[in-house]
């Protein structure tokens, strides 16, 4: 925690260059009748650069409970005294604002003689930085080469847009704060928004344009954005992109009252400008596909995994040697994904006394609550058809070629279809492709794999409660359309399939029987005197009946 004098005034001394803190100080101290601490003016130096409390906390080791405690009942109520404004209403946001109404705001004097000297403006110097949610990272790793590339497309090509893409976890967030901490003093403006809680396009448009303006009011819209990145070299960040596109659906569509930001990407990356706007999303958007090339200024980069130096590094810090045996087979099976590589390494100190060798022994992958809600998260927004497709990777543990996946899942006269959903999967880093012999074959990564193996069991499971508790088969949906064990795959995958797929979901019927009392021989019974009294149940699946078959009678209950 940072306590001392001498740390606190070394904190935010940029706020000097655009406010008046000493008269500020002295103002403040009178209407409090008491001297501001150290802690005081470091807190408000940093509110008027932008940060937020939270990131408050962060600079100074404290928890964001505390210091907003200590802001609310200080800094805050002396701040509305001087202002002249009504109790307990001041934000965070409105401080520079009710400050510079009052004038403590510094005009900016510039001599004339000075050739190409600006004229004298009363606002923020340049490069002035509103950043917004963007987190702290104090630990970054490698990415040399992307940071390379992303700050020659930027500064070197002038590049006006840029997109950073991948799957959640990977680092796109950390990557892009250390690109801009890099390169924002280039640009005269950085502003950095995430779309998490994203407002429709008017909102936002006002929200960073007033921060442009210097809080001037106007008719803030889409083409007034794009004159002022004429008129100023602008850096705007949008962070979580993937957060206002449609769930449910391909890539592409976006959710209602959010089109308007197709617009905003399409003019920023179509109409000259000297401003650069950077994307970080889970998807790559429609748009930046269309306008994207080696010699265009719109640029892509789809982040993977980490390389091998780097994530022997991240180990490291968390606790490795760096000697362990395994850790090169360990950093190959979570592909360098740091997030993935984080969870793990404290799964192996606790529960593996720190032997990778005997984690890597086991039949499988760790996730962690945080991986696993990422995957969540991205597997909830996929379409149907989307979804079958995973299911099917991850049951066949394998590459699997366009023809073979379009016979699996009897989708002979849907050929379209199947392509649009691979490529829009493609554009989430859900899948990989490889070429086998000339072939493109698709693939799941481990971690991908491991969650969408999990989350197929748990439906199918759901489907075996429905069977018992009702005596039916009509609810039937992934076990007539999808192959438990599959009957031309190796020796060895069929194992895995046994053990990974069919006998989770063997075992959760024995449960569910023993739970209501039933015998299997009595649910067959059921199940055969409902099928005679409802044939028609099952003809409107003919074409999957062999799926059904093989995977009731694999579970025994089949007659």
């Amino acid at each position: 925690m940072v306590s001392s004098s001498e740390n606190f005034d070394r904190l935010f001394p940029e706020a000097a260059q655009t406010w008046d803190l000493d008269r500020l100080y002295a103002d403040l101290e009178a209407v409090s009748i008491k001297p501001l601490k150290p802690f005081e003016k470091a807190c408000l130096r940093g509110l008027l650069c932008r940060y937020r409390p939270g990131q408050l906390a962060f600079k100074l080791a404290w928890t964001s409970g505390a210091i907003r405690v200590e802001l609310n009942k200080g800094l805050y109520r002396y701040i509305e005294d001087l202002t002249e404004q009504p109790p307990n209403t001041l934000r965070w946001e409105k401080i520079s604002e009710w400050l510079e109404a009052k004038g403590y705001r510094v005009v900016q004097q510039v001599d004339r003689s000075v050739p190409g000297a600006e004229p004298i403006t009363q606002g923020r110097p340049r490069n002035m930085a509103d950043w917004g949610e963007a987190p702290e990272v104090p630990v970054f790793f490698g990415r040399t080469a992307e940071l390379t590339n992303l700050e020659n497309w930027i500064l070197r090509d002038n590049c006006r847009v840029t997109a950073i893409w991948g799957m959640g976890g990977i680092g796109k967030t950390a990557l892009s704060v250390k690109l801009v901490e890099k390169i924002h003093r280039k640009f005269e403006y950085l502003i950095w928004r995430s779309l998490r809680n994203a407002q429709p396009i008017q909102p936002f448009l006002s929200d960073i344009l007033r921060f442009i303006s210097d809080g001037k009011e106007a008719d803030f819209t889409l083409s007034y954005l794009i004159d002022t990145c004429k008129k100023h070299r602008c850096l705007i960040v949008l962070d979580d992109y993937e957060t206002i596109m449609r769930d449910g659906e391909l890539v592409g569509p976006y959710r209602p009252g959010y089109e308007a930001y197709a617009e905003l990407l399409e003019r920023l990356g179509g109409e000259r400008h000297q401003s650069c706007a950077i994307v970080i999303s889970r998807e790559q958007p429609k748009e930046i596909a269309v306008l994207q090339g080696e010699d265009s200024p719109v640029r892509s980069l789809k982040l993977g995994g980490m390389d091998r130096q780097a994530a022997r590094s991240l180990l490291t810090a968390r606790g490795f040697t760096g000697s362990e045996g395994g850790l090169e087979d360990l950093i190959q099976q979570y592909r360098g994904n740091p997030s993935a590589l984080r969870i793990v390494a404290t799964t192996i100190r606790e529960l593996f006394n720190g032997n990778v060798s005997d984690f890597l022994k086991q039949t499988t992958l760790a996730l962690g609550d945080i991986l696993r809600n990422l995957l969540y998260q991205q597997f909830e927004r996929l379409s149907e058809l989307e979804k079958d497709v995973l299911y099917w990777l991850a049951l066949k543990r394998r590459p699997v070629s366009l023809s073979e996946l379009r016979e699996d899942m009897r989708l002979h006269d849907s050929v379209s279809e199947l392509i649009d959903a691979l490529e829009s999967l493609r554009w989430r880093s859900l899948i990989e492709q490889a070429i086998d012999k000339g072939t493109v074959m698709f693939v799941l990564e481990p971690v991908v794999m491991k969650y969408v193996n999990k989350k197929f069991v748990e439906e199918a499971c759901k489907e075996v409660d429905e069977i018992v508790k009702s005596s039916s088969l009509s609810k039937l949906n992934l076990l007539s359309r999808h192959a438990l064990v599959e009957d031309k795959a190796s020796d060895t995958i069929r194992a895995v399939q046994i053990r990974l797929v069919l006998k989770p979901i063997k075992d959760r019927l024995g449960v569910t029987l023993r739970q209501v009392g039933k015998s299997t021989d009595l649910l067959n019974e059921q199940l055969a005197a409902c099928h005679q009294s409802k044939s028609a149940t099952l003809s409107d699946i003919a074409d999957s009946l062999d799926y059904m078959e093989a995977n009731l009678t694999l579970l025994g209950l089949w007659v």
